[in-house]
């Protein structure tokens, strides 16, 4: 297979992955063809790997791993700008791991940094992802392509303790289970939203 055949198969296969995630919106939401384009293309530009919604056994709305994003199959029947500030939120990851590469994602757990370091590491990339998602919202807007929704900014008033705690579980768990590369702490992530740990 030449190159511009390589090529094509990739962004056909892109295009399906992201066409199917599109259309399980549609089953639920009225969404015009401009607001499909502006959803697809974001997601395509973050180099996101694959999106799907998923049968979740906590009670997360989302999550983002370096190979994808998985959103809880449940968020489906809420408002579609609820919705889509959730795919925002958690696309808005996937930039941060294209930005800053999945070790330095993954440092709040593998122990290279101080339990405080993480918390306010995690804290600000998940502040970061709420603001993100928060513009792209206002954007779609201001366009007219979605109604009246404002924005939730779930992480800015969690206290530091508090996420601190939960990357301290996270990191004991991890200990006792061995995990401290970057793709076993992914499919921990994952692992643990479908049930599977």
């Amino acid at each position: 297979m030449n190159l511009q055949e390589t090529i094509r198969k990739i962004i056909k296969e892109e295009t399906k992955r992201v066409d199917g995630f599109l259309d399980e919106i549609s089953s639920v939401h009225n969404m015009s063809d401009e607001l499909r384009d502006f959803i697809k293309k974001f997601i395509n530009e973050s180099n996101c790997e694959r999106i799907d919604f998923a049968n979740f056994k906590m009670g997360v709305l989302g999550i983002a791993v370096k190979s994808g994003v998985l959103i809880n199959k449940n968020v489906i029947n809420s408002s579609l700008p609820f919705i889509l500030f959730i795919i925002f939120h958690e696309i808005a990851h996937q930039y941060q791991f294209k930005k800053y590469g999945e070790d330095i994602m993954y440092s709040c757990y593998n122990g290279d940094i101080s339990e405080i370091e993480a918390a306010k590491f995690m804290k600000h990339t998940e502040v970061v992802a709420d603001d993100f998602a928060s513009r792209k919202i206002r954007e779609l807007q201001k366009l007219d392509l979605i109604g009246e929704y404002s924005p939730i900014q779930m992480y800015r008033n969690v206290p530091i303790n508090q996420i601190r705690m939960m990357v301290n579980r996270y990191r004991d768990d991890m200990r006792m289970k061995n995990i401290d590369s970057p793709k076993e702490i992914s499919e921990y992530f994952y692992n643990i939203v479908k049930g599977e740990l």
